[in-house]
């Protein structure tokens, strides 16, 4: 699918999205002094509820004569809420590439998220990028989370 129009974008731009399997937030890098300003948040209440709080039907099982054995699915319902979270901010990137509006971005998000989140990436959004870092920092805020931030993934230097 080919867009209209390309969006003009500072190629020192920058941006940042901070997960964890229920809350994420997308920050933008400011291409002067590296500070940030949060684009979007987005929650996902689903993956914190517990599986039977989630489970719509009851686990399949066997015919009866052959079994009495009851059949799991191969993925837990919190494991299916949080790849659904993980497809959703996957296309959010996946659109904010291929209209030009980032050039290059970074995650850092818990495990095992952070591995979800990067096999739902699409093309363009896995193209641009540019690091990964396995922490939880969604509950900071503030000149806490800036610090943090800079640390796990420094400002580029362009």
């Amino acid at each position: 699918m080919t867009r209209d129009r390309a969006v003009p974008v500072d190629p020192r731009l920058h941006w940042l999205l901070v997960a964890n399997a229920s809350r994420a937030r997308l920050f933008e890098r400011d291409a002067d002094n590296g500070a940030l300003r949060e684009l979007e948040g987005f929650v996902h209440p689903e993956s914190r509820m517990k599986g039977s709080e989630l489970r719509h039907d009851r686990a399949g099982s066997a015919p009866k004569g052959v079994s009495r054995s009851t059949f799991e699915p191969p993925t837990s319902p919190a494991e299916r809420e949080e790849e659904h979270f993980a497809a959703e901010l996957a296309g959010r990137l996946e659109a904010a590439a291929r209209d030009n509006r980032m050039p290059g971005w970074a995650l850092i998000a818990s495990s095992p998220f952070l591995g979800r989140l990067r096999a739902a990436l699409g093309s363009a959004a896995a193209a641009r990028l540019t690091q990964h870092v396995d922490r939880d920092l969604t509950m900071l805020a503030g000149r806490e989370l800036e610090e943090r931030v800079r640390e796990l993934v420094p400002p580029r230097a362009e």
